[in-house]
């Protein structure tokens, strides 16, 4: 911290100055769900066109033929909390953005929901 490495300067003063003089302000990070790459992005796209391809030919007969599936990653680890992400920058500079995902120990759940409605996790 600056006041250890100043320690002739108050705290007070030393604030003053990276506030108002350097124009610093102490900003946390942004979560985002994922952060997707253009050949995820573009996978996605590929994706939603082929389904509305499908949907305009074969029209609600396609929508009975759907499967749905969901994953769910559940962690054992809390994530660091909004104070301890904060950290001084430029007002000018962007907010930093953090993935939210975290490797740790954690259970893994695949559901499957069938066109009769039974389902399998």
């Amino acid at each position: 911290m600056l006041c250890d490495e100043f320690p002739q300067i108050s705290k007070t003063v030393l604030h003053e100055i990276v506030t108002n003089r350097l124009n610093y302000r102490k900003l946390c990070s942004r979560w985002v769900p994922k952060m997707l790459t253009d050949a995820h992005k573009t996978k996605r796209l590929g994706s939603a066109l082929t389904f509305l391809t499908r949907y305009s030919k074969e029209d609600k007969e396609f929508l009975n033929k759907i499967v749905t599936g969901d994953e769910t990653w559940v962690c054992h680890v809390t994530p660091e909390s909004k104070q301890q992400s904060t950290e001084w920058r430029h007002s000018r500079s962007p907010t930093k953005k953090v993935q939210y995902n975290v490797v740790s120990t954690q259970n893994h759940v695949h559901c499957v929901l069938g066109q009769t409605g039974h389902s399998a996790c």
